[in-house]
């Protein structure tokens, strides 16, 4: 794991990208108001079927929505499902 961090670093410097771009930094891919995949997230804060705080090491994701669901979740990876309404980082 050790090497593919420098190979980010490496990559990130050599594109003049900040290191984020390339390697731990939280990514979000919306399809429509209804699905929203965030990876590298750091777990809940709150959960419910209107409001869902998601950390991120640097701060936290609050989806507002109605029939807001968690469909799966795993380390790295969480679907959100509903319907999403607004998005802020806080």
């Amino acid at each position: 794991m050790k090497k593919i961090k420098g190979l980010c670093e490496d990559l990130a410097e050599r594109l003049e990208l900040p290191k984020e771009a390339v390697g731990d930094a939280v990514r979000l891919t919306a399809v429509g108001d209804r699905r929203l995949l965030i990876e590298n997230h750091c777990g809940l804060l709150a959960y419910g079927t209107e409001e869902i705080r998601v950390s991120t090491g640097r701060g936290q994701i609050v989806l507002r929505g109605t029939e807001l669901g968690m469909r799966a979740m795993n380390r790295a990876e969480l679907l959100i499902t509903g319907r999403l309404q607004s998005l802020a980082w806080e």
